[in-house]
Order: C-alpha cells, then sequence, then structure tokens
C-alpha cells in the first residue's frame, strides 16, 4: 500500500515553486501495550469449551482502560467538541485560539517550503537534526523538482528552510536523496542546550594509555556503515516472550549476568584488543571458507 502523504504545499528556491508532497522517513518499531482492568477478566468456568479455557489462560478478555477528558468545576466528562486552546497568561487566565487564529497567521512558510540557504552539511552542530521526510512531487512539478534534486546531488550542498507543520514553524534542511528529497527537521538555537552543563573536568591518560585506546578504536573500525545488520534485540526477545505466552509455552527465566571483575584501565584495553583482533580473525576464517565452498560448488 502506497504511503499518504502528510502535508501537501510548494517548495519555493527563488522565484521557482514546486509543488510537493511530504511524507514519513522513519517508521517506528515500538511494542505497544494496553493498560487493563484484570478484575474484569471472565471467571475460567464461563468459558464455552476446554479448548476457549485453554486460550484463556495466556489470552485473556479484559477491559481496557479509558482515561476520560474530565472538567473538575463541572465535575463531568467533557466531549471533544467542547475543548478549546487557550494560552496561559496568568492565575487560572488564558487567552482563547480557534482554528482560525492559527490559519491566518502571517507567516509565509504555512503553505510553503521557503529554501533561504545552501551550506556544507558538515558546517550544521549535529544536534540541531530531529526528524526524517522524504519529499516528492506532486504531477505538475515533476520538472522542476527533477532539476533541482539533480543540482543538489552535484553541488553536494544542503539547503536550508522553513516549513509550518502541525501549529509549528519548523526549520529543516533539504538535500538529495536516492530520487526524492531528504527534508530533516532541526531544533532551532534557543533549544539546545549547552555542553558545559554537563562536561566533566577530563583526566590526564598516559602515552601508553592514549596509544592503546587509538589501537582499539582502529581495532572496532569497519569498511562500511551497515546499519541493517542491527537490530533491537529488545523488541524481538518482547515479541517472542509474548508469542510464547500466547501459545502456553512455559518461560524460562534467563539467567542473571555475572558482574566482570574489576580490571585496571591498561589491562582491560589489552584484553578488548585482543578480543576484538579474535573476533575478526574467526569471522574472516568463515567468510573465507564460505567462498571455498561457493567456488566448490561452481565447479
Amino acid at each position: 500500500m502506497a504511503p499518504r502523504s502528510i502535508w501537501k504545499g510548494a517548495m519555493g528556491f527563488g522565484m521557482v515553486s514546486v509543488p510537493v508532497k511530504l511524507y514519513s522517513a522513519t517508521e517506528e518499531k515500538t511494542v505497544h501495550f494496553n493498560q487493563l482492568h484484570y478484575d474484569c477478566k471472565p471467571p475460567a468456568e464461563e468459558a464455552d469449551t476446554e479448548a476457549d479455557a485453554e486460550a484463556e489462560a495466556e489470552a485473556i478478555i479484559c477491559t481496557r482502560i479509558q482515561v476520560p477528558k474530565w472538567c473538575p468545576k463541572c465535575e463531568r466528562k467533557i466531549e471533544p467538541a467542547e475543548i478549546v486552546k487557550g494560552y496561559p497568561v496568568g492565575d487560572e487566565q488564558y487567552v482563547l485560539m480557534d482554528e482560525a487564529d492559527f490559519a491566518s497567521l502571517p507567516v509565509k512558510s504555512l503553505k510553503s517550503i521557503d529554501v533561504v540557504a545552501f551550506v556544507e552539511g558538515d558546517q550544521i552542530d549535529p544536534r540541531h537534526y530531529k526528524s526524517s521526510y522524504f519529499l516528492a512531487p506532486e504531477v505538475a512539478g515533476v520538472k522542476a523538482f527533477s532539476l533541482f534534486l539533480q543540482a543538489m546531488g552535484k553541488v553536494n550542498m544542503v539547503g536550508i528552510c522553513k516549513l509550518g507543520y502541525r501549529e509549528k514553524e519548523h526549520l529543516a534542511t533539504i538535500r538529495a536523496y536516492g530520487g526524492v528529497i531528504l527534508l530533516q527537521t532541526l531544533h532551532y538555537s534557543d533549544e539546545l542546550r549547552n555542553q558545559e552543563e554537563v562536561a566533566p573536568k577530563l583526566a590526564d591518560v598516559s602515552d601508553q594509555e592514549m596509544e592503546m585506546a587509538i589501537t582499539l578504536l582502529q581495532t572496532l573500525k569497519t569498511p562500511h556503515a551497515d546499519l541493517g545488520q542491527y537490530q533491537d534485540e529488545y523488541r524481538v526477545a518482547l515479541l517472542d516472550r509474548i508469542q510464547a505466552k500466547l501459545n502456553g509455552t512455559p518461560i524460562t527465566k534467563a539467567e542473571t549476568a555475572q558482574e566482570e571483575p574489576q580490571m585496571d584501565l591498561v589491562d582491560a584495553l589489552m584484553a578488548s584488543i585482543n578480543a576484538e583482533k579474535k573476533a575478526k580473525e574467526a569471522n574472516g576464517s568463515l567468510a573465507q571458507k564460505m567462498e571455498e565452498l561457493k567456488a566448490s560448488e561452481v565447479a
């Protein structure tokens, strides 16, 4: 199923306007749970069949907890149509705002992406980056979109732009990315915290310690940043546990990891370097054997 756009508007490069759509570039894989009232589950004897009783032993019927909007003054639940937005200006005093107030703000970026500058990508403090989105053209804007997409790829620069979305003007960057334009929202400078607030007073290190630390980093170095090889092991284990409970499989308690004995810094560095070298040698031998096996099968 094709993804749905979450925003439509125009992207402006000087006097050129390109009609575009905005799509989410990421998808959260968090395992979500509902809060239930456990006492609402039916007694086991109410199960229609023995099979139902066994199934309900792990997958039970419970009531999902609701959190109603509540007015403490009127002492009653409030319906969505009764709720308005207000900006606090004092003790229980608010300036009321309706949808017309938000829609009529004199801000250019509410209905467009205003490209204001281009810079080298490494000039942007990495703390600024927030969320990623894809920009694709409307049918009428394919020609201009294609032109600027390829031009950005040739100059290898990042555009700075502003976008009005979800009742906020976002600062963002745009860059060429795999046939589309990647838009990444940014934190404004006044939203960034000063790292000096948490930076420790650095300790002195010896030349030997520094040399070994650099050696360890070089040992861990890999030629390609293949993030696809990593997965959320906690989420996988959690889904496996849910499926096991659903199947009625006995649960085996994981063994508690034993604490490693405290080691001298130099000894710990040396042990880490040796462990990484052995792991790479083992992986290299396995890869070589796989290649030899493939070659023999072809022969």
